[in-house]
């Protein structure tokens, strides 16, 4: 895979925002157009499950598809984080796992044939408690109302300092009407949420996804 592939998907996916219910996305990104499905729900245990599969091509309709999955306990500590990277053709695969436990995340990277495992411990002395997953989808907040925590990012595999803010609601122009949103940012991602946590914009400093109607 090449390094800018990786680039332009790293600016898609390492925002850290997830969803809930499901929604279809059209994404633009470095050159790059395709379309995402989010899936998010929470359990019958009370844990939250996210499914994010995307399809994308660059200007000569070269595609590479993106699988990622990761469920949360309760109180918003990852258990599990898997990603799986396909260019066109089955040219170049990888598949990312991370299971965490009292040890830190716990990471298995099979590439060209080959798997390397690696142990990373949670960061000492800092929160690794990702609240936010279940803003809007089971917990309300506040205008205002602010968190920050480690977030273990695939793509760079390292602890990621995360700040997350709800901003209270903002209305948005989209599909040719103005609807109101819960307006939240996450690092410099910016988001645009209905009641349930779907969204109906998201910004990074490198693309967009936006929620097509009826979706």
């Amino acid at each position: 895979m090449t390094m800018r592939w990786i680039a332009v998907l790293g600016l898609v996916l390492a925002s850290g925002i997830v969803f809930a219910g499901e929604v279809t996305l059209d994404v633009v990104a470095g050159g790059l157009k395709g379309k995402a499905t989010l899936v998010n729900k929470l359990l019958p245990n009370g844990s939250k499950y996210v499914r994010l599969g995307m399809v994308l091509e660059d200007e000569a309709k070269k595609s590479v598809s993106v699988l990622q999955e990761s469920t949360y306990d309760t109180t918003g500590l990852p258990i599990r984080h898997l990603q799986v990277t396909n260019l066109q053709g089955g040219s170049a695969k990888q598949s990312v796992v991370v299971t965490f436990d009292t040890a830190g995340a716990n990471i298995k990277v099979e590439q060209d044939g080959k798997a390397v495992n690696d142990v990373l411990a949670f960061p000492s002395g800092l929160k690794a408690t990702a609240t936010p997953e279940f803003w809007f989808i089971r917990d309300q907040v506040a205008a205002g109302g602010k968190t920050t925590y480690q977030r273990f990012d695939l793509g760079t595999r390292t602890w990621q300092e995360t700040v997350c803010i709800f901003h209270g609601k903002r209305n948005l122009k989209w599909a040719g009407k103005t609807v109101s949103t819960n307006y939240v940012t996450i690092g410099t991602a910016k988001a645009w949420l209905d009641d349930v946590g779907d969204p109906y914009l998201i910004e990074t400093p490198g693309g967009s996804m936006t929620r097509r109607a009826g979706k």
